[in-house]
């Protein structure tokens, strides 16, 4: 009798685990397809592309067109208020009772950005039955056999609600308070608008907020994929970059897309405590002049220019 329980016990565990790991894979979906209870929401920019292709009974989403961010106060990709982004997730057939399994259908970094965003919308409002599946659409075609479907089909309205966890967003003044602190803050944007080499809409700066680490994106997927780096590898990489409080961090890029992938692998892979997504990001950050930015290659361009001139053999006049 104890041995049965025993082991119904650890059945049980070992689901409850399964079932709210942060990332799944292709194999551990295959018998959750097309199941009561869960929700494959497939991350498209196209519609046709969807219709063509796609997991079977899943459901279509467009990150910037379905109603998941908004541009407020000038602001992009801002979420909406909370409201609205209920009815958003109901339209797409969602209850609190689902279990959501986002899948992007590229290999690019925004796409992989976009479900962490999305993972990271679900977490913002207190639902915590959501993976993401690693390798995306790509890695359920790698078996010849699994099954397509095509068209597109509008789910049954959902019912939900939320329980808003505001503890994983952060405002500027969340960063004023720990930009003297090197460690904490987290760049999720490439190098070059790093180093302020270049800058991309919205930010009206070059250049990133002092003591920050940076973190591209391209560097936690695997070579070009939607594959992430393996828990002790993404470890390295942020140990590497000095990002290394692990603890309190916060993430930011130009308007809060791209550090959600950042998050997601601080808080949601590597376990760190207590991490946080500046949503406004470059974007606020810029804007406001009496906020220090700094610019590594404008910092080197300056002095190559005074050694320049120091060394220099022309006569003076």
């Amino acid at each position: 009798m104890v041995s049965r329980y025993f082991i119904v016990l650890m059945v049980f565990m070992f689901n409850s685990i399964a079932y709210s790991a942060p990332l799944v894979n292709s194999e551990w979906l295959e018998d959750k397809v097309c199941q009561k209870g869960y929700v494959i929401l497939e991350v498209y920019r196209s519609k046709k592309e969807f219709e063509l292709s796609h997991i079977p009974c899943s459901v279509y989403t467009n990150f910037y067109e379905s109603g998941w961010r908004e541009t407020r106060n000038d602001m992009p990709l801002m979420l909406p208020d909370i409201n609205k982004l209920v009815k958003v997730i109901e339209r797409h057939g969602i209850s609190n009772s689902d279990h959501i399994i986002l899948s992007a259908p590229g290999t690019g970094t925004y796409d992989a950005a976009e479900t962490a965003a999305l993972y990271f919308t679900f977490k913002y409002l207190g639902h915590n039955k959501i993976s993401i599946l690693d390798g995306g659409f790509k890695s359920w075609i790698k078996e010849w056999d699994r099954d397509l479907d095509i068209g597109i089909k509008i789910p049954s309205e959902g019912k939900f609600m939320a329980n808003v966890n505001s503890n994983i967003i952060a405002n500027k003044e969340d960063i004023k308070n720990i930009i003297n602190n090197a460690g904490y803050i987290v760049d999720a944007r490439p190098s070059d608008m790093f180093l302020g080499i270049n800058m991309s809409f919205p930010a009206i700066r070059n250049g990133t907020i002092p003591n920050a680490a940076n973190i591209p994106n391209k560097w936690l997927l695997k070579n070009e994929t939607l594959y992430f780096q393996d828990k002790d590898r993404l470890q390295d990489i942020y140990n590497y970059a000095g990002a290394t409080k692990k603890e309190g961090m916060v993430s930011f890029c130009n308007a809060g897309l791209e550090s959600a992938l950042s998050w997601f692998v601080m808080s949601e892979l590597l376990n760190y405590p207590n991490n946080r997504l500046y949503e406004s990001s470059i974007a606020e950050w810029s804007k406001d002049n009496s906020l220090p930015m700094i610019s590594k290659f404008e910092d080197i361009t300056e002095i190559k220019v005074y050694m320049d001139n120091s060394f220099s053999m022309k006569p003076s006049n």
